[in-house]
């Protein structure tokens, strides 16, 4: 991993924009519309992040409710990949989770989403169950990971 300068702040409305059209390639039909991150900056247990080098790298939204939380949505952008931002993302939400006493943290995973899976093993995260055929365009498994 090479080492990359950036900064990671709270998701303002302003972002969205810059945001929807990386939410929608990365996810296609099950994308996030701007009404859903507007809800999450407006949520008291939503941590909407962005993450920039030179541009938008990514962005995560973190939910806690203690004593759990839940990795709602993250992604990076793909000329950012392997950079290193998707870890600083990861550690600035377990940093997060673990500040507000979340004991337990979720996430959910395309059953081929190698690259993300290995992220989130490093972490420390299992495998906990899987829900077959949650996601849509195409048809996949969701794997549920946690780490305690």
């Amino acid at each position: 991993m090479r080492e990359t300068a950036y900064t990671i702040e709270a998701m303002r409305l302003e972002d969205i924009p810059e945001v929807l059209p990386l939410e929608r390639e990365a996810f296609g039909q099950m994308a996030w519309h701007a009404g859903d991150f507007e809800a999450a900056i407006a949520s008291k247990c939503d941590f909407p992040l962005v993450i920039r080098t030179t541009g938008l790298a990514g962005y995560a939204v973190l939910r806690i409710i203690a004593p759990e939380a839940e990795i709602e949505n993250i992604c990076v952008a793909p000329a950012c990949r392997r950079s290193g931002v998707g870890e600083a993302l990861m550690e600035e939400m377990l940093r997060l989770a673990a500040e507000r006493d979340a004991k337990r943290i979720f996430l959910e995973v395309r059953a081929h989403n190698e690259p993300a899976k290995a992220l989130y093993r490093k972490r420390g995260f299992v495998e906990s169950y899987r829900r077959r055929n949650y996601y849509q365009g195409p048809t996949e498994d969701a794997i549920i990971m946690m780490k305690e």
